[in-house]
């Protein structure tokens, strides 16, 4: 963490829009320096150490994961992948943002399908109804139609039955 620069750390550690500003008026260059793309590499490279993986860090990578997920390039997709298996699911949905972002909604239509099928497969019901959600904005329940189908059946024996995301595949599939 330390290739981070100071005031970028600080914001990394914050989601208080307050103490954004305050960071802002202390370091008025902050936008450029996030913007920098050593810092975004530093930030890259922070996330492949096992310290992004600590649940000590937990809030710092699920905003070092929305802080990158605004430039997105294919190129960093391999870096942001192995959070879908992150065990916080507020990370694992930024990592599929992030990704979704690349892909969405006609980038690369067979990696959008598949990605929302994991999502929809994620053991938290927040990602699965925000994998339908997206399925629905992207417009691909015909594409979907038989895992859809075959996830209405399967979901039942899981107990999500009674959850958001049995609701809106449901919908999906009227």
């Amino acid at each position: 963490m330390d290739n981070i620069p100071f005031e970028v750390r600080a914001y990394l550690s914050t989601s208080d829009s307050i103490a954004v500003a305050q960071l802002a008026e202390r370091f008025p260059d902050l936008n450029a320096t996030l913007t920098n793309p050593t810092v975004r590499a530093a930030v890259l490279a922070w996330l492949a150490d096992d310290d992004a993986w600590n649940e000590a860090n937990t809030h710092f990578t699920l905003n070092a994961l929305r802080y990158l997920r605004s430039a997105a390039a294919p190129a960093e997709a391999q870096a942001i992948r192995p959070f879908l298996l992150h065990p916080q699911p507020s990370v694992r949905l930024a990592a599929y943002e992030f990704l979704l972002t690349l892909y969405y909604p006609d980038k690369n239509r067979e990696a959008l399908l598949q990605l929302l099928q994991n999502m929809l497969s994620d053991s938290e019901d927040a990602i699965r109804a925000a994998g339908a959600r997206y399925a629905d904005q992207a417009d691909v329940a015909a594409e979907l139609r038989s895992f859809l189908l075959r996830w209405q059946k399967t979901a039942q024996g899981q107990g999500w039955a009674n959850t958001e995301s049995f609701e809106l595949v449901g919908r999906l599939l009227n």
